[in-house]
């Protein structure tokens, strides 16, 4: 059969009447207690340390293990004994084995671990493997347990944590671990060796002699407990006590780091984090309950400055009382101990001086506050520009507002005149919206005017007093921003009429005017949430703006370069060059704009770029094809690098490059003598030097060659599809002037062979190896060989013939009688010059 529900006050008196017998029963331990009190009341954690035979887990069983459950009777209690062997599974719960074989994943039954219960004790909790006690710390501070991509809520409220080392002995193993422990636990208590008072050792001998254990009979139950803690989370804490709260945890961590300075082994107890002022926060609330329950239950639930006090057993290390710690000073043995006793006895007097201060120091709280607000400041700024609206001044104040007011100050005495600041400066943007675009000498009032608008919109917004007049601010703004974009778009309309401005002067005002544009957008997208019809219309808007800037700014520049180019005469490739490089900056500024308005570059240096091509291409003076492919090659290269269409320029420039082409073919067919060499010149070498001196000079080659690598080059930048540049005609005239070069060649070379090999003695006459070697000797001296197998000059007739060969009608037929030839003298020499080596190699 279930209990009737307790009320508060039945409560109130069982945990009271619990916590006495506790008291009764286990002397000098009005600290732990009291830190147990505390976590059950504010659902938080306790670590108690302490040497063997101090009842620390008597103590923890007695006080978890007897908050029964009024349904079922029994407590809510996960216990465990941790040792290196422990693993996760046997704190969190075992994994369940079906959902692992059934799906692969992952999950722990964690009822059967300790998230399964709402208070847990955890025994020698430093026996266990640190990444065991850091996850366990984790699951812990967050009641929970994250495992993949589910997350499983725990009932776990209070977990009491016992060890039997000191605190110095787990800072030498792991300073982070203790460190870790000390910022997500509220309560750590030390339990001494000895008893402070003999008569304390006395009367546990005495109760001992009678029964094993002590007898505990009061009762407490969870519900119980429930009630008191609902009662937590109803106190209140006032500013001036929240504000109390902060500088004791200042104060309290400048004194205790002051003592790490002076005593290197020192750590403090509590790290100090925003974490643990939270903590504290809420350790003041649980200790405001406790005083109703134990001292004054007729006191509000309302935090007082006295209540500060009790946050000493939050943020220090819990002991003995300052009497008790200076007599077990004086007879402690155990270094450890000792060492234990005076951490306990300094964080004391740190605590009780750093009080002392705060508690004297609050009663000027509200005045200090309004000090640092500087409320008179801001009123002060926001008068002046209702007066004039100065945008610097506006955002200043509107930023510098909403950070006081959002969440806001302590004392709410001190929020009244920021609001009223708030107001005055919200009603200024309405008196200057109102005015419109028509404000005596205000202009449009550019970007910094924008930007004012949009932090008083953001003040407006965020300050909770003034959010019913936020729509109607919107739509003032919005209605403003309608004239603006107007304005914007009649500016850049209005430079038609500017005389003297120049390319320069376009990109400033295109730069300056898509910087306005974005900031009126971005407000516009600022006022979706306020007066979304509006925003939408505006951001329609924009677009329609930002395309009649584009088209005014491109049909101005248009008009300034043409002027430009009429003035004067300069270099082509500098103009080209100064021109690209204003025009670049000019389209990219427009393209900021309006990414579709693109080309006005190409547009207007277009005709600057044929103008420089046409100067190159037709007074660059060359002998061969290819110097004039290079320069060919050196206008297309500064014409890509100005970013001007080389296909276009190359198209403009055709009829020039072929009338050039055409020109040189013509010079090429000149007629070249080519005398039959001398009989002295054939075996003594002359008639190689004739070949390759002057005569090589008069009767150049490779013309077709360079001249097709150049209609290549051409092609590829008319495009990858074109067959070819140049016409049939000026290839037919290269090729018919190569083909008469080749022609006087091959006539030499076959004169040449003919007269050396008939002045040379038949192979067959060659009987004795010595005339062999003397036929071997002259033709080498002759340097024929040479020509014909070192050189290659044959192979590299052939290559030329090869060519030639595939043009149409004669020309090509007359190249392939021309290879036969060729052919016919490589055959002669190559038979007479194997035969006479075949006679000098004989035996």
């Amino acid at each position: 059969m279930q209990s009737p529900p307790s009320t508060y006050l039945q409560a109130a008196r069982a945990f009271r009447h619990f916590f006495t017998e506790l008291r009764d029963a286990y002397l000098e331990r009005e600290t732990l207690f009291t830190q147990l009190e505390l976590a059950l009341l504010g659902r938080e954690h306790v670590l108690v340390v302490g040497p063997p035979g101090t009842a620390k887990s008597a103590i923890a069983s007695a006080v978890l293990g007897r908050i029964i459950d009024e349904r079922t009777g029994l407590p809510s209690l996960f216990s465990k004994q941790l040792a290196e062997s422990t693993v996760q599974t046997d704190l969190i719960g075992p994994v369940d084995f079906k959902v692992l074989t059934e799906t692969g994943r992952t999950e722990y039954l964690t009822d059967e671990g300790m998230l399964g219960s709402e208070h847990a004790f955890l025994d020698e909790i430093f026996d266990g493997r640190d990444m065991l006690l850091r996850s366990i710390l984790n699951v812990l501070h967050e009641r929970e347990l994250k495992h993949g991509r589910r997350v499983t809520t725990g009932r776990i409220e209070c977990v009491v944590m016992t060890s039997n080392r000191y605190l110095s002995e787990v800072l030498a193993r792991s300073p982070e671990l203790l460190l870790a422990f000390a910022d997500r636990l509220s309560f750590i208590c030390f339990v001494p060796k000895s008893f402070a008072r003999r008569e304390s050792r006395a009367a546990m001998l005495q109760r001992f002699s009678h029964f094993a254990r002590p007898d505990l009979r009061a009762q407490l139950s969870l519900q119980q407990v429930d009630l008191l803690q609902d009662a937590v989370t109803k106190v209140v804490v006032p500013s001036h006590v929240m504000e109390g709260v902060e500088l004791l945890a200042d104060a309290l961590e400048r004194a205790l780091a002051a003592q790490v300075a002076k005593l290197p082994d020192y750590v403090p107890t509590k790290y100090f984090s925003q974490r643990s002022v939270v903590k504290a926060l809420w350790a003041l609330k649980a200790a405001v309950v406790r005083d109703q329950i134990y001292r004054r239950p007729e006191r509000a639930l309302e935090a007082t400055v006295e209540d500060l006090d009790s946050l000493r057993w939050f943020f220090l290390l819990g002991g003995p009382p300052a009497e008790e710690t200076e007599a077990l000073l004086k007879s402690v043995v155990d270094p450890r101990e000792r060492a234990q006793l005076e951490i306990v006895r300094l964080e004391q007097r740190a605590f009780d001086e750093a009080l002392a201060k705060i508690q004297r120091e609050l009663g000027g709280g509200v005045e200090r506050e309004a000090q640092a607000l500087g409320s008179s400041e801001e009123v002060s700024s926001v008068e002046s520009v209702s007066r004039n609206w100065q945008p610097g001044v506006v955002s200043t104040s509107a930023r510098a507002l909403l950070t006081k007011l959002v969440p806001g100050p302590r004392h709410a005495q001190n929020r009244i005149p920021l609001v009223a600041a708030a107001r005055a400066l919200v009603a200024a943007q309405e008196q200057r919206l109102a005015r419109g675009m028509a404000g005596h000498g205000e202009g449009r009032g550019g970007i910094a005017l924008l930007v004012s608008f949009g932090d008083v919109l953001t003040l407006c917004r965020g300050v909770p007093e003034l959010r019913p007049g936020y729509g109607a601010l919107c739509e003032a703004t919005a209605r403003f921003l309608e004239g603006a974009q107007e304005m914007i778009a009649l500016s850049a309309e209005s430079v038609d009429f500017e005389d003297g401005l120049k390319l320069e002067g376009l990109v400033g005002l295109a730069d300056n005017l898509e910087e306005e544009l974005s900031q009126a957008g971005e407000l516009a997208g600022q006022l979706s949430d306020g007066a979304p019809a509006a925003s939408e219309r505006l951001l329609t808007a924009e677009a329609e703006v930002r395309s009649r800037v584009v088209s005014a700014l491109r049909r101005r520049a248009v008009f300034s370069f043409q002027g430009n180019l009429a003035r004067g005469r300069r270099e082509p490739l500098e103009a080209l060059a100064g021109d690209s490089r204003r025009l670049t900056q000019l389209e990219n500024a427009l393209a900021v704009l309006d990414p579709t308005q693109q080309g006005l570059k190409q547009e207007l240096l277009l005709p600057l770029g044929i103008a420089y091509a046409r100067e190159v291409l037709s007074s660059t003076p060359f002998e061969r094809i290819e110097q004039y492919g290079r320069a060919v090659q050196s206008v297309a290269e500064n014409l890509r690098r100005e970013g001007v269409s080389v296909d276009a320029v190359f198209a403009e420039c055709r009829e020039i490059i072929e009338s050039r082409l055409r020109e040189h073919a013509h010079l090429l067919t000149r007629d070249v003598p080519s005398p039959p060499p001398a009989s002295t010149s054939v075996l003594n070498g002359d008639a190689y030097v004739f070949y390759r001196g002057d005569f090589a000079a008069k009767a150049p080659d490779g013309e077709l060659a360079a001249l097709l690598g150049l209609d290549g080059q051409l092609a590829a930048n008319h495009g990858a599809a074109a067959p070819g540049f140049l016409s049939e005609a000026v290839r037919s005239a290269v090729a018919q002037a190569e083909l008469g070069f080749v022609q006087t060649r091959v006539k030499y070379l076959r004169s040449w062979l003919t007269q050396l090999l008939t002045s040379l003695p038949p192979p067959e006459s060659m009987t004795e190896r010595a005339d062999a070697e003397r036929t071997v000797d002259r033709l080498v001296r002759s340097r024929f060989p040479m020509l014909a197998l070192k050189e290659g000059e044959l192979v590299r007739l052939r290559g030329v013939l090869a060519l030639l060969g595939t043009m149409p009608g004669d020309l090509g037929e007359g190249a392939r009688r021309l290879e036969g030839q060729l052919r016919g003298i490589d055959e002669d020499f190559g038979r007479f010059s194997r035969q006479v080596l075949e006679r000098r190699s004989a035996p």
